[in-house]
């Protein structure tokens, strides 16, 4: 099975591939020869390159959206440490990685879908977070949109990973006055 990778490796390899350059990077020879496998070893997995980008985008919602917010709330922090954790440990083409899909998604439908169901469950997700460090249910969809449209922006321009500190000052200003945060 080496020579022919897994269904896995291929759906990692083409997250790098889109986050290094974009849908132009998904295809499947071009992925096969970074991967050192044949062209043919693509067809055990996927039908067609539709099938894979279509794969590719769902291993995208799952890993960098769904697992994500399952191991926050699986962490026994407080809500304000869960708000910190939503701005690290991602993997280091996470920026690129959106960027490429917002691009993409300006001309393939499929994609816009995919793209605008993870900014519905992440606003949603952050705003549940912040209805539960204080903030009244009518005002926490609002500060999560956007802090999340601050986030997309943030990557949109290229800068730098936040250090703790500024996720410290982030979460500090997503916490209702007079509610502390450890």
């Amino acid at each position: 099975m080496d020579d022919k990778k897994n269904r896995q490796s291929w759906l990692s390899a083409g997250l790098q591939a889109l986050a290094d350059d974009g849908p132009e990077g998904l295809r499947i020879m071009t992925i096969a020869q970074k991967m050192g496998v044949t062209k043919g070893s693509f067809y055990w997995h996927f039908k067609n390159l539709e099938d894979y980008q279509s794969a590719v985008m769902e291993e995208w919602e799952q890993v960098h959206t769904q697992r994500v917010m399952d191991i926050v709330d699986q962490e026994d922090i407080d809500v304000g440490s869960k708000l910190a954790k939503l701005f690290t440990g991602g993997p280091p083409h996470l920026f690129t990685l959106g960027r490429a899909i917002r691009a993409w998604s300006m001309t393939n439908d499929q994609v816009r879908e995919v793209q605008q169901r993870v900014d519905r469950k992440r606003v949603d997700y952050v705003a549940r977070l912040l209805t539960d460090i204080g903030w009244p249910p009518e005002q926490a969809p609002v500060i999560a949109r956007w802090n999340y449209c601050a986030f997309i922006g943030h990557a949109a321009i290229g800068a730098p990973e936040m250090s703790e500190a500024e996720i410290r000052t982030v979460v500090q200003l997503l916490t209702p006055p007079g509610k502390a945060q450890g």
